[in-house]
């Protein structure tokens, strides 16, 4: 059996090497050449799979480690006679800590006020579902937007599209699609970004072609008000420079990116690889789960909750230090930059990798509800005793 796959697939060599001959290459660089005679396929999401690329290949499994598949042309593949795998749901967590994190150094900057405030929460599946579980865990209330899952889904209450828009915070979390009943194709369009009222804080973690990002250059040019955080981009990786500078966080696709998102994704695709190809488990040795490690934050003078929670969620996961990454020394940032940062943050770890050192906060800082939000996001406490 001959398997090729993309070389930043984690533990991809541990998982498959001995199930054949196993080629390894960068994402962008896998070709019809390299596919011609395997059997199977392995890909994230930046490596576009359809009749261009297997035409007349022996490839009759393609796996992605990614939770969405608008880079697979899926109506081609189920022509084709090719199974098909992905990793849904894998990495909800790890994108929900970074819609978190990156609200967090928006309390930080005292650009954003939590209190009395609602998140609409567009897009309703793995990662939207998630969301809503940890806002409600901090007592933020939410609006839903998603037609699809409003048609089955009688125990929440959904709302349409404008009326999300009207939010004081709003976060995409829906598929990329142009057809069908409700394509998300510049879902965002010139129209609804300029109806968006001054000092709305408007998140894209989804595709970044739901977003129209030309209109959306041109509404921050205009000094609009509007506060954004861009993770995802038209055009990736040569993403427009002009947007860049104008975005309040912009950070290259990584929301999903953490370790724990990456093994579950590999585990996934590994377990429908072999009840594809009716093998037994023949896996090597994978990287160890390292131990919980110890987050330690500077003494704080803060005894506001919220701010305590934002120092607490911007040091797990620093979405600053992204951003600074993605802007330093380029006028225009490139494609090799924007992959280059991707590999780097790959070692990103999801907060219940972390112990939330409480020795040096002091009494008042300690109170019970925050304690509480902290744990229900996954921290672990060290110098607190919990009641009996």
């Amino acid at each position: 059996m001959k398997i090729v796959a993309d070389a930043n697939i984690v533990d991809v060599s541990a998982l498959y090497e001995a199930h054949g001959e196993l080629k390894l290459l960068t994402g962008r660089e896998i070709g019809p050449d390299d596919v011609r005679n395997a059997d199977a396929l392995l890909v994230r999401s930046i490596t576009k799979v359809g009749a261009s690329l297997l035409e007349g290949s022996k490839v009759r499994f393609v796996a992605t480690a990614t939770s969405g598949t608008d880079h697979l042309d899926l109506d081609y593949l189920r022509a084709a006679g090719i199974a098909v795998a992905d990793a849904a749901g894998s990495n909800a967590n790890a994108v929900v800590e970074y819609v978190l994190a990156s609200l967090a150094q928006l309390v930080l900057a005292n650009e954003l006020d939590l209190k009395n405030k609602h998140v609409a929460i567009i897009g309703f599946g793995h990662v939207g579902q998630r969301l809503y579980q940890s806002l409600s865990s901090l007592n933020i209330p939410c609006v839903l937007c998603d037609p699809f899952v409003a048609a089955q889904n009688t125990k929440e209450k959904f709302c349409s599209l404008d009326e999300a828009l009207t939010a004081p915070i709003i976060t995409l979390h829906t598929p990329f699609s142009k057809e069908g009943p409700h394509p998300t194709y510049h879902m965002l369009d010139a129209q609804r970004l300029s109806k968006l009222a001054p000092g709305t804080v408007l998140i894209n973690a989804a595709r970044g072609e739901v977003v129209d990002n030309a209109a959306l250059t041109r509404e921050l040019a205009r000094d609009s008000g509007l506060i954004t955080v861009l993770d995802c981009w038209e055009k990736e990786p040569s993403i427009s420079a002009d947007l860049l500078r104008l975005v309040r966080i912009g950070t290259p696709h990584i929301a999903g990116y953490s370790v724990e998102a990456k093994r579950s994704a590999s585990e996934r695709n590994y377990q429908s690889f072999l009840q594809h190809f009716e093998l037994p488990d023949a896996r090597g040795s994978t990287g160890q789960q390292a131990a919980q490690s110890l987050l330690v934050l500077p003494e704080l003078s803060e005894t506001d909750p919220q701010k305590l929670l934002a120092h607490v969620l911007s040091k797990a996961c620093d979405v600053v230090d992204i951003d600074g990454q993605l802007r330093a020394g380029q006028a225009k940032p490139d494609a090799a930059l924007f992959d280059a940062i991707r590999k780097r943050i790959s070692q990103r770890r999801e907060f219940s990798h972390y112990t939330l050192d409480l020795d040096a906060w002091r009494a008042e800082q300690k109170k019970p509800a925050l304690l509480a939000q902290l744990r229900a996001l996954g921290f672990g406490l060290k110098g607190f005793d919990s009641p009996a």
